[in-house]
């Protein structure tokens, strides 16, 4: 048994009464039956009749869609989750599609055996893909180590709630994050203040990264960003200045080449190295001579 709903949309005509169904219920809920029957009639001028709705609730109900509650309905919010969890899927498996180059915001690419050097526009757009490269990986597997290597964080600021339930599903899986930040201003100590409530590790590292790395799965990934882009955003990150730095930096025109090299080897004894630096106990200077 099958449900032909495309994309409810909240202010178009559903073509069939499930749809009307399921978009008077994302609306307002919980409703009666009757109350779902002349609500569809009301917003849509529908001519089904009562035994329709009626079927069609019916049917939505069995499969787990709707949920009755005191002779009321509702859409079920686990039917929602398995939907978002669908789309993101296809969203991911889309976007890095071998053709991503085709996709808004990559300039061009290469591919040489195992390396791929793609170029982007902006370092949002990078970022952006970055981000899907990583689902497309991790949410087939489970407990891997994923390192970065930042020169500046400031992703957190821009994050939303997918953002954030992002790492906590990973997190779910055993995946493990390892962050160290070159950077160490305020708005830098209030992202790894961020990162350490939802479960990553973050540390302030104390060497200076000549470009960004990422190493999970078999890959190690370098993100090159122009040196007078990366002092900019320094700046602007030190003082704060988040709106400047959207548009001065983030979404600013550039070049921001990403370098992929699929080494299982590399990456492992990378995330080796990764965890044991992140352990290794905080250097005290010793006590002058009186």
């Amino acid at each position: 048994m099958t449900i032909s709903i495309i994309i409810p949309e909240i202010n178009v005509k559903p073509k069939s009464t499930k749809d009307a169904v399921i978009n008077i219920l994302a609306l307002e809920w919980p409703l009666s039956l009757r109350g779902i029957f002349y609500k569809i009639k009301s917003k849509y001028g529908y001519s089904s009749s009562y035994q329709a709705v009626f079927n069609a609730v019916k049917e939505l109900a069995e499969l787990k869609v709707l949920v009755k509650k005191d002779k009321k309905y509702e859409i079920n919010i686990e039917w929602i989750k398995r939907v978002q969890s669908f789309t993101d899927i296809v969203e991911t498996n889309y976007y890095t599609k071998e053709r991503v180059y085709n996709l808004f915001g990559i300039k061009d690419s290469k591919q040489k055996s195992d390396i791929i050097v793609l170029n982007f526009d902006t370092i949002f757009d990078a970022e952006k893909y970055l981000y899907y490269l990583m689902k497309s990986e991790l949410f087939k597997t489970k407990n891997d180590i994923i390192c970065w290597n930042l020169s500046a964080e400031w992703r957190p600021i821009f994050y939303l709630r997918s953002e954030y339930n992002y790492y906590k599903r990973l997190i779910k899986r055993g995946h493990k994050f390892y962050f160290f930040c070159s950077g160490n201003s305020e708005l830098e100590k209030l992202c790894g203040k961020f990162y350490r409530a939802i479960g990553v590790n973050f540390k302030a590292a104390d060497e200076k990264f000549s470009n960004d790395v990422l190493v999970f799965g078999d890959s190690f990934v370098s993100i090159f960003i122009p040196e007078k882009l990366k002092a900019k955003m320094k700046k602007l990150v030190g003082r704060k200045n988040i709106m400047n730095l959207l548009a001065e930096v983030l979404d600013y025109k550039s070049s921001i080449r990403v370098v992929i090299n699929k080494d299982s080897s590399l990456a492992k004894e990378l995330k080796k190295q990764a965890i044991k630096k992140f352990f290794m106990p905080v250097k005290v200077n010793a006590k002058e001579p009186v």
